[in-house]
């Protein structure tokens, strides 16, 4: 009775597997859409097929797979999915994406225990090395990269000065940008190496230690590349086509510094004996509790119910959206306008659905420029937090301070304002002229000053059907006399405000 059930139950290993294609159908098009646009990334393809390949070679071991549920692993899938629902509602792609092969590891073992962890859970955690969270690395990496090659042209008898990120020779200069950092090879390269142990190594220490290995040969390969590039300007006179073009050239050093010493040396670790105590031991038989159709039931429901939520509150979500019209406040004691055709200053936002600006003036001829940028329905690249929208163009404006600022007695109805708002002061490139701003945010009426309480209120508000969000601000040219003193347009915010919001 128990081979026949055990035999029957080998057969459903395939049946939950749509849910891991469905449930995350949106990540999975995430995924391909950075592999695809991003240069850091492109390498996501390989990494998928890899993990593909690792699954197939152990295809034998996962057609043994029996129902074997984890009460851990099910709770784990639980507090993974519940994270990934918030980051999902708050937009964070990044940590989303990389949650995704923490959650296809927790939905195997909840399901089969742990005999899914040995066969399944190293191919499926080598998406991390696919993931965008690796390139915020690359700041370090530049600092290294610098820090090398001041070395390195110090040992070649070539002067440069270095100023962060910018090594400057007679010839020319060169910044180290974020591309040069060689945050792609270090990918690749842990990559190859986390591949070629699971392929070949009985030991986890023998992978370790070809992962370090690959690391540190492909961040030399990246300090070779940059010194060879600066090398080649200053011989040149900044004639080479490296300068401008070395995509090719980086690759070449790359397999010359990296892959090939790699070839050479991972066969060698391939005799390291693993650890004693990482024998297999034989498993304690499931008991009948925990080879039921109810953990691949859970499982699968907790790994498609993020995917589900955004679809229910849509109704809800559109309705809020449509609904929401804010808009310039027409009348207020003591000030004329607004006049819609003057600005002091204007954000840099992407694509918004409401861009609202107007111009008071108060009866001792005060200026107040008042602000509303707004998303009704915040998504992917088009929402009030993201790194693309800035309170000013850098062209045309130079930041000169920021501040926090409390704000006391807006307990009254009209204007709707914070008990404290972001003071930022600006001096325009082009004439001089010096711009004090409050601004702060509105998400769903939740009003903030914070960019992470915005962010994560946010989230919460998308949660209950309601994505609105937008930024307020006020905006005043300072003293003529006294540029720097903005005294004077703080003291008119105020009385405007108050004004406002009687």
């Amino acid at each position: 009775m128990s081979t026949n059930t055990n035999a029957s139950n080998r057969h459903l290993w395939l049946l939950p597997a749509p849910f891991l294609i469905l449930g995350l159908w949106g990540q999975w098009q995430d995924f391909f859409q950075l592999w695809h646009e991003s240069i850091i990334y492109n390498h996501g393809f390989l990494v998928l097929a890899g993990t593909l390949f690792l699954l197939y070679r152990r295809r034998e071991q996962l057609k043994q797979l029996v129902i074997s549920g984890s009460p851990v692993a099910l709770l784990l899938l639980a507090g993974s999915s519940l994270a990934f629902l918030l980051l999902q509602a708050a937009d964070v792609r990044s940590l989303r994406l990389a949650l995704v092969p923490f959650m296809i590891v927790f939905w195997g073992w909840s399901i089969w225990g742990a005999a899914f962890l040995k066969a399944a859970a190293g191919p499926t955690l080598l998406l991390l090395f696919a993931v965008p969270i690796w390139d915020d690395f690359s700041p370090v990496l530049q600092h290294i990269t610098v820090f090398f090659n001041d070395i390195f042209l110090q040992l070649a008898g070539i002067e440069a000065t270095i100023n962060e990120f910018l090594i400057t020779l007679e010839v020319g200069a060169f910044m180290v940008e974020g591309g040069c950092s060689g945050v792609r090879y270090l990918m690749v390269a842990v990559f190859l190496a986390t591949f070629y142990g699971q392929m070949y190594y009985q030991s986890h220490r023998a992978t370790l230690l070809l992962v370090i290995l690959s690391g540190l040969l492909s961040m030399l390969a990246n300090w070779v590349r940059v010194f060879g590039i600066i090398v080649a300007g200053h011989y040149t006179n900044m004639e080479t086509s490296l300068v401008e073009d070395h995509e090719l050239f980086g690759w070449v050093i790359f397999v010359i510094f990296s892959l090939i010493p790699l070839y050479f040396i991972a066969p060698r670790f391939e005799g390291i004996a693993p650890a004693k105590n990482s024998t297999p031991t034989n498993q304690v038989p499931a008991t009948a509790a925990h080879t039921s159709a109810f953990w691949a039931v859970a499982a699968s429901l907790l790994l498609v119910w993020p995917a589900v939520v955004p679809h229910a509150l849509k109704a809800r979500t559109d309705r809020i959206a449509e609904t929401w019209t804010p808009s310039l406040m027409e009348r207020i004691p003591g000030w004329s306008g607004p006049l819609r055709h003057a600005n002091v200053w204007h954000p840099e936002y992407a694509n918004p659905d409401i861009d609202l600006s107007g111009v008071y003036v108060s009866e001792n001829l005060e200026q107040v420029q008042l602000q509303i940028i707004g998303y009704r329905n915040q998504t992917q690249d088009k929402e009030l937090i993201f790194y693309g929208n800035t309170l000013f163009d850098a062209k045309s404006w130079g930041l000169v301070s920021t501040a926090e600022r409390l704000l006391t007695g807006n307990d009254a109805s009209g204007m709707a304002m914070p008990t404290q708002v972001n003071e930022t002061v600006l001096k325009a490139t082009q004439d001089g002229s010096v711009v004090i701003i409050w601004s702060w945010y509105d998400v769903g009426g939740y009003l903030t000053a914070s960019k992470f309480e915005a962010k994560l209120i946010g989230a919460f508000k998308k949660l209950t059907g309601d994505n609105r969000g937008a930024l307020w601000a006020l905006a005043g040219r300072c003293s003529a006399a006294e540029p720097t003193d903005c005294d004077q347009q703080r003291s008119a915010f105020e009385q405007f405000i108050e004004q406002a919001l009687q």
